[in-house]
């Protein structure tokens, strides 16, 4: 075997275990699940999120998400709303009057 093809088997055995490992452990894509609320209430005013990821088991899959809090308008006309995003792609999944 030459050198090459040492260096090369050495390098693709080192760096698929951190790939995974990236894949895995990705981090939360806050400011997408931000704009999608943005886009789907007109006066937010605040916006409450909570990092830690849950599993959760939706439509036969297992899913991991973020639960939060939008508030809608000000003052006593204030809403509040709870919310489910995937923790990775950021789509809204499901919001209920709180």
């Amino acid at each position: 075997m030459s050198k090459r093809r040492i260096f090369l088997l050495v390098s693709v055995v080192t760096a698929l275990p951190f790939l995974i490992w990236f894949f895995l452990y990705r981090t939360v894509d806050a400011q997408k699940v931000i704009d999608g609320l943005h886009l789907q209430f007109d006066d937010v005013s605040f916006i409450s999120l909570d990092y830690q990821t849950d599993e959760r088991n939706l439509l036969g899959m297992k899913s991991k998400i973020i639960n939060g809090i939008v508030h809608v308008g000000e003052g006593e006309d204030t809403s509040k709303y709870q919310f489910t995003a995937d923790a990775y792609t950021g789509e809204i999944m499901e919001i209920t009057n709180q």
